[in-house]
């Protein structure tokens, strides 16, 4: 897709907010965003991750979230560019919220459909006071993708205007060996976004778990099988790192220090770094998956931790 008329790239949100009335933004998948297109008070690290060039791997998922935000009752069009073509198979969710008090909750999602063109489908009507249309970004890497970086973008028309978010995805060499792991029962929608995932590594850690039913499609649900991967992942490089090497160094990226016995007794996980710090343990499976295992010294630093709470 090539724009016409002016063009600008995606900056970040509170400039994008204060220089346009329209802007569109990539999070990761632990940044759930309420329907004003502002991240869930549960959710917020203090410093969120910029989607710039994130690492996948192959025959597995990649999640984003896609929040679009313009004046009330203006037409716009969302379309998806990839070089070289068709490397990564998109899929495009349109996110609803349940009120739960006097709070909104996303977690439901509706498939939509992508255009000859790579123009996202019309997400319909917009929900009482709703003023942003966000989206869930579903990345399929197949196995055979080459070894490569792939320029994706998120492209916003807005009458003659274009707002360009430009990523690169590196396609790193390890193969995913699918989900072969059990999951945790999803977390309460009210829970941080990563709880569903802690759980599930927890699973993975300490044993225990059974292959749970996917059911409807919510995001919790993709956070589960993202986890899987990861967990999945995690069991296929025990055979190259022992089982003991790598379960410290999850551990580092958890609870420094903490030995996997007696934190199998009593699970602490992070407080103070918001929903994001589960993506230090991805960032060392895909590490360790296509350069080596070892315990990452940036992963041992202090951070506060607290049990994991009782689910409801």
């Amino acid at each position: 897709m090539f724009p016409m008329g002016p063009v600008r790239l995606c900056l970040s949100a509170l400039a994008a907010a204060s220089l346009a009335a329209q802007t569109v933004q990539v999070y990761s998948e632990f940044q759930r965003l309420d329907p004003k297109g502002e991240i869930l008070a549960v959710d917020k690290s203090p410093r969120p991750r910029e989607i710039l060039s994130p690492a996948v791997v192959r025959n597995a998922h990649a999640s984003f979230f896609i929040a679009v935000t313009v004046p009330k009752d203006t037409p716009f069009y969302l379309f998806l560019g990839q070089n070289p073509e068709n490397a990564l198979k998109p899929a495009v969710y349109k996110v609803a919220w349940g009120q739960r008090g006097a709070a909104w909750w996303p977690d439901r999602l509706t498939p939509l459909g992508l255009s000859s063109e790579d123009m996202v489908a019309d997400p319909g009507p917009l929900q009482p006071g709703q003023t942003a249309v966000v989206y869930l970004l579903d990345l399929w890497v197949p196995a055979s993708t080459p070894v490569s970086r792939v320029r994706l973008e998120v492209q916003l028309n807005v009458g003659d205007e274009w707002i360009i978010c430009p990523m690169e995805i590196r396609v790193t060499d390890p193969v995913s060996p699918g989900l072969t792991e059990p999951g945790a029962p999803l977390a309460p929608v009210t829970a941080s976004a990563e709880s569903t995932a802690r759980e599930t590594l927890r699973l993975y850690l300490c044993g225990g778990g059974k292959k749970e039913p996917e059911g409807p499609l919510t995001i919790r649900g993709l956070i589960r099988r993202n986890a899987r991967q990861d967990a999945a992942l995690a069991r296929m490089l025990e055979a190259r790192c022992g089982r003991d090497v790598l379960s410290a160094a999850l551990l580092a990226a958890i609870a420094p220090q903490a030995q996997a016995a007696a934190w199998c007794q009593a699970p602490a996980f992070p407080s103070s770094q918001g929903a994001e710090w589960y993506l230090r343990v991805r960032d060392y499976l895909y590490r360790a998956a296509d350069r080596g295992c070892k315990v990452d010294p940036a992963t041992t630093s202090t951070v506060t931790v607290s049990p994991v709470p009782k689910q409801p």
